[in-house]
């Protein structure tokens, strides 16, 4: 039986040795004509590729020759398993096995090598070349980027050397690997190394890039946001209302909105204003009007804003605000003002135009710069005989420390200049503020203090009270007292309190809760109170607490106010926006559906925006609420973003451009919805201030593969294309930090990053396909 068996096998061996022999000649026959079909074809240079010279002849015919070789001492291998007479071949023919698939290993290490070496040739002249140009270029060389590059560029010549000095090695011979057991896999993992090596220096550079290109371009976003928010007819145009940046934020920056004072209140405060205003022998031509919060400041400037208006004294005005992204900082401060000039002294409007428009080519401008040629400048000019007017109301609320300085000494270095002008400027009297007023003798009023104007407070509240509750059911005088008493001299107190019986479906509860508010000398401590009694109210519904955060996040972190229509669009159905904003109706404005509501005073958001314990369970996390807003706008977006959008094109015709189309602005209203014109110009702005989780990074990498182009379109169409750069710019900062909290560093000074990642981690980070998607839209595909 065993003789049977090792005759069946031997000759099984034989059979397989024939096989061997004649395919090997088959293919040596193959090798040598298609060498002579090359050598005849060479004269026209039609060669196919070819493996690296002296490396083997004919790469089929190595991998045939290698892989029969390797069936055959497999069978000899299991035949000397079989048999004791051919034992002594069975350790030969193992590790004539193991070096067959040595030599494959090697093999395809040095095919790696030289796609490698391939790649890096070519891709090395090309970043040599783009070297030359960044030297030369002054747009985008900085010393960080070109130092990036050059390591870069370092470690690709050195991971270059490698792979070629791994090929030299491996032209050896047939089977290069034979003597070298076991090094194939260093090789391999030699290989991986330095694939790593070139990833992570890429990364380097890229950071390093991504930084002067965020710069550049939020440089370009101010220049073009200049540029296109500017038109000839802009005083016509300043108060539209239509989520583009130009109408609403500059009915808030003019104090639109703001309520007046009352007839017959604030008369000593208003009667020094105008007194100061008249003197002409005073050299203090600036009014500081300080006080807490909630005491009125801004109703005074804007009744002196009104009055000075009809007077043909206003010059111009700048309301500062929470309620908008744009009058919480100076960017557009001086160009507000100067466009309000335009439309209160028209003999100066030209001027206007022709300073503002001589701002907008020049970039870098210093705001000490602007304050000079946008508004003193042109006020030299103005030939007058009465004093005229600007007002600057609620500096407090401009949100950096700097911003306020710089307008604080702007005015009072160039005011002496134009003697004929006066300044009536409202603020908390914070310490900053303090210290740059008190030094000048240009300052006036600082020593007035609204809660202290001969005590005339509770008189002014108690007029105000009777005006505004006159004739409302189940209000008595002895709820009128109990009002004037615990505001405590603040007129928010008592007009927030107002408001909410004025609008409010259930007065009755809200005088209950009044009546059980304690009172306390703080002030600020107040307000928390009368606040948190608002807040609770609403709540009657203990269930529907999430859906009334829901809508109260989205009015606080919004840029600009949204509407009750907008909000709807960006919350599920079942939650009714209006029921909520109408129970809020004391601390926002207005509760009309179209029209876009407004947190009534700072002193709110600074309250539910302050920490849990102050808040006591009405805290809005901004971060938290920035991501559902991104989402929901994203979401908006995605439904209605396509080619052609507004379905401008014509076969044959070149693209318009927005002056050639009459009437864009009305196509751009037929079109598309305040929720999705909101959504289009702050989305990414949301995402930027978001908490960064992963699922809101992977809604914008979709988005921006799929939707990129489409709302670049829609964005310029609307002449808002500088909100756009702005809004990728802000993407860039946040997926920049979010790689250096992934580890990923981006000093080109410092070795690569000390964890190797593998390919498939960088591939699948949502910070780094968000960085080729922000700066390459295209390669998102390559993901």
């Amino acid at each position: 039986m065993k003789a049977r068996f090792r005759r069946k096998k031997m000759k099984k061996m034989q059979q397989l040795s024939e096989s061997i022999s004649i395919e090997a000649t088959s293919e040596n026959l193959s090798s040598r004509v298609d060498d002579n079909r090359s050598t005849t074809l060479g004269t026209t240079d039609v060669l196919a590729p070819q493996a690296p010279a002296g490396l083997y002849g004919s790469s089929k015919s190595y991998e045939n020759t290698r892989d029969l070789a390797e069936q055959f001492f497999m069978a000899i291998k299991e035949v000397s398993e079989a048999t004791e007479l051919l034992s002594p071949l069975k350790s030969v023919c193992a590790l004539m096995v193991r070096g067959i698939q040595t030599i494959r290993s090697a093999n395809n290490n040095l095919i790696a090598w030289a796609d490698l070496c391939e790649d890096l040739s070519s891709h090395l002249s090309d970043m040599e070349h783009y070297q030359m140009e960044l030297q030369e270029s002054s747009s985008l060389s900085d010393k960080s980027s070109l130092e990036a590059l050059e390591f870069y560029l370092r470690v690709t010549k050195d991971v270059l050397e490698k792979a070629s000095m791994a090929i030299r090695q491996n032209e050896s011979g047939l089977f290069p690997g034979i003597m070298h057991v076991g090094v194939t896999e260093r090789e391999k993992e030699d290989i991986d190394r330095q694939r790593v090596r070139l990833l992570n220096a890429w990364q380097v550079y890229t950071a390093a890039m991504s930084r002067t290109i965020a710069l550049k371009l939020r440089q370009t976003g101010e220049y073009l946001k200049k540029h296109q928010t500017y038109d000839e007819a802009m005083p016509a145009r300043r108060i539209q209302d239509n989520y583009g940046v130009v109408g609403s934020d500059f009915a808030i920056a003019y104090g639109e909105k703001v309520d007046l004072c009352e007839e017959g209140t604030r008369v000593e405060i208003l009667g020094a204003i105008r007194e100061w205003g008249n003197d002409s022998q005073t050299t203090r031509q600036i009014f500081w009007l300080n006080d807490a919060a909630g005491t009125g400041k801004s109703t005074i400037a804007a009744t002196m804003a009104k009055e000075w208006s009809l007077d043909k004294q206003l010059a111009g005005r700048f309301f500062f605000s929470p309620n908008s992204n744009m009058t919480q900082t100076t960017k557009e401060f001086c160009r507000a003002i100067a466009e309000d000039i335009a439309i209160n002294q028209p003999m100066l409007g030209d001027d206007v135009r022709d300073a503002i428009k001589a701002v907008s080519v020049e970039q870098h401008i210093w705001f000490d710069v602007q304050l000079r040629r946008l508004i003193f400048d042109l006020l030299r000019r103005l030939e007058a005989d009465n004093f005229v007017f600007l007002v600057v109301d609620a500096l407090d609320n401009c949100v950096r420390l700097e911003e306020r300085t710089e307008v604080l000494n702007g005015f009072i270095r160039y005011l002496p200049s134009v003697p004929r002008v006066k300044l009536l400027l409202t603020s908390r009297p914070i310490q900053d503020i303090a210290d740059t007023l008190a030094p000048s003798p240009l300052v006036h009023g600082s020593d007035i203090q609204l809660l202290n104007v001969r005590h005339s407070y509770h008189r002014d509240i108690n007029i105000f009270v009777e005006k505004r509750l006159f004739n409302l059911p189940a209000i008595s005088r002895e709820h009128h007292k109990m009002i004037v008493e615990r505001s405590g001299g603040l007129f928010l107190y008592a007009a927030t309190v107002c408001r909410m019986l004025e609008k409010s479906r259930h007065r009755p509860d809200i005088l209950k809760v009044l009546s059980d508010i304690g009172v306390t000398d703080k002030l600020e401590r107040q307000m928390d109170i009368l606040y948190l009694s608002v807040l609770k109210q609403a709540l009657i519904d203990k269930e529907a607490g999430y859906m009334m955060m829901s809508v109260l996040s989205m009015i606080i972190v919004a840029y600009q106010p949204l509407s009750s229509n907008t909000i709807s669009r960006f919350l599920p159905e079942n939650i009714y926006v209006d029921d909520f904003v109408q129970d809020l109706c004391g601390v926002l404005k207005d509760g009309h559906p179209d029209r876009p509501i407004k947190v009534l005073h700072p002193t709110f958001r600074e309250f539910v925006l302050s920490n849990e314990d102050r808040a006591n369970g009405f805290l809005v996390d901004p971060g938290i609420s920035a991501s559902s807003l991104a989402s929901a706008c994203i979401s908006t977006l995605e439904h209605i973003l396509e080619e052609d959008l507004f379905q401008l094109d014509k076969p044959g015709h070149l693209p318009w451009r927005n002056a050639d189309i009459p009437n864009l602005e009305t196509i751009v209203h037929k079109f598309t919805t305040p929720a999705e014109r909101y959504a289009s110009a702050f989305w990414a702005h949301h995402v930027a201030t978001s908490n960064l989780s992963s699922e809101l990074w992977s809604t914008v990498i979709n988005f921006l593969s799929q939707r990129l182009l489409n709302w670049v379109e829609l964005m310029s169409w609307r002449g808002t294309i500088g909100l756009c750069i702005e809004g990728i710019s802000r993407l860039r900062e946040a997926a920049d930090k979010q790689m250096i909290n992934d580890g990923i560093t981006s000093d080109p000074s410092s070795p690569p990053v000390h964890r190797t990642p593998s390919i498939a981690d960088q591939r699948l980070s949502p910070a780094n396909v968000l960085y080729c998607s922000v700066l390459h839209p295209s390669s998102i595909s390559d993901f």
